[in-house]
């Protein structure tokens, strides 16, 4: 009897940490918004490094408001224990789940990861979604596959337009 209810609590565990996984991996396309706080930026004088980048990330609809960075920041907003970046990224090791991370900074262009850590290794993390602000706006990156597929429907077209104008000689 204590068998089958261990096994059966085992599998209600892996059973919720599929669904999880299958919320994690589902990122809504986004890559058609532009969005944009130019009074923020006004107000605190422009990026001046990757943590007021997450800042400003954190305000557009691309963030996830249950990420492990959300977490943290909620645990220190009212008791002005705020982080460095850099305790904040050691913070996040520690953790699993989503996170967000400038993965890329040359400004006016920084590039956003949103990841899934599994583990505090800095490369034991799946990329989910890519994300870059240019100036002031913020975008979606197209995914790989949605860049060839378009490009492909693009060759396709052209192909059959040459097609139907040597047909009509």
């Amino acid at each position: 009897m204590m068998k089958k209810a261990l096994f059966s609590e085992l599998d209600a565990i892996e059973f919720f940490f599929e669904i999880d996984m299958q919320r994690f991996a589902a990122t809504e396309d986004l890559t058609s918004v532009e969005w944009r706080d130019t009074n923020w930026l006004e107000r605190v004088g422009g990026f001046q490094n990757q943590q007021m980048v997450l800042d400003y990330f954190a305000m557009s609809p691309f963030w996830d408001r249950q990420c492990n960075n959300q977490v943290l920041s909620m645990q220190t907003q009212y008791n002005d224990l705020r982080q460095p970046y850099e305790a904040t990224v050691e913070a996040l090791r520690k953790m699993t789940g989503i996170e967000f991370a400038v993965i890329h900074e040359q400004p006016p262009v920084w590039v956003i990861q949103k990841r899934y850590r599994r583990g505090p290794a800095p490369d034991d993390v799946n990329p989910i979604a890519t994300y870059y602000i240019t100036g002031a706006n913020v975008y979606q990156s197209p995914t790989i596959y949605s860049v060839i597929a378009n490009r492909l429907c693009i060759q396709r077209d052209s192909g059959n337009d040459g097609i139907s104008s040597s047909k009509g000689i």
